[in-house]
């Protein structure tokens, strides 16, 4: 057996994929180079490392359920005012999930609100954390069919092990009583292991009407207030201002 196809057997036997594909190429490139035997191992394990780092990051994005990917990069914080480019890098920085901080961002539709959850949970799983999506809505229809359906169990058990869980459009539509109190037990549940970035267009004296509980609605803020950040934000609607139309605009 030649020794090249040697060493590949060993490369797959030991799991190193991207070693054993790219063997012939890291050679080639050590012979070109004029490497020293020290650094062609180090460039056989750079490119390792990195092929494993991206592709636990390709899953992690993939897993967290994104509805569509947005970035920070492309937040308009010149149309959006009400956030200040301080706040928005201080959230950049993802301090706040290592410190367990929840992080509720209020506003009408078309402010933001749904961009920056977004991109701030796309940033987390890019920097090493996982990350968890959901609509309030479907997060509801998982509560209430944890028992039965197995992709909602799949779902709420990755959710009980991210570092951060998004809940997006809190508030847009009512909840009955017995979920609002499945809410509760998931909002206690993740208390003190996991952050919770929640978008909604209801101010927090409006929360007991979506849930149809006053006393209800006072333990899940109390809960998500105890280390929490509010950030209100207001302004005309994105989407509206910067509509689209397959009209050609010339035409009469």
């Amino acid at each position: 057996m030649d020794k090249l196809k040697e060493v590949k057997e060993y490369t797959a036997t030991l799991g190193l994929k991207n070693t054993h594909e790219s063997m012939q190429r890291l050679i080639h490139t050590a012979e070109q180079e004029d490497l020293s035997y020290v650094a062609f191992l180090q460039k056989v394990f750079e490119e390792e490392l990195r092929y494993r780092q991206d592709k636990a990051q390709a899953k992690r994005i993939k897993e967290a359920g994104f509805p569509y990917p947005k970035f920070l990069r492309d937040f308009d914080l010149e149309f959006c005012q009400s956030i200040t480019p301080k706040q928005f890098n201080q959230l950049s920085e993802l301090t706040w999930i290592d410190g367990l901080y929840n992080l509720v961002l209020s506003g009408p539709p078309g402010v933001g609100k749904s961009h920056i959850a977004i991109g701030l949970a796309y940033h987390a799983c890019e920097q090493g954390y996982k990350a968890s999506y959901t609509s309030m809505q479907s997060l509801v229809q998982c509560l209430r069919t944890e028992e039965i359906d197995r992709r909602s169990r799949t779902k709420l058990n990755r959710i009980r092990k991210s570092n951060l869980l998004v809940i997006d459009e809190v508030g847009y539509l009512p909840i009955s009583s017995s979920e609002g109190n499945m809410f509760f037990q998931l909002i206690s549940e993740l208390q003190e292991q996991t952050s919770i970035l929640i978008t909604t267009n209801k101010g927090f004296e409006e929360w007991a009407e979506f849930l149809d509980d006053a006393a209800l609605a006072t333990a899940i803020l109390d809960r998500l207030s105890f280390r929490c950040d509010r950030i209100q934000l207001s302004g005309k609607s994105y989407r509206l201002e910067n509509r689209k139309s397959f009209l050609d605009k010339g035409a009469q």
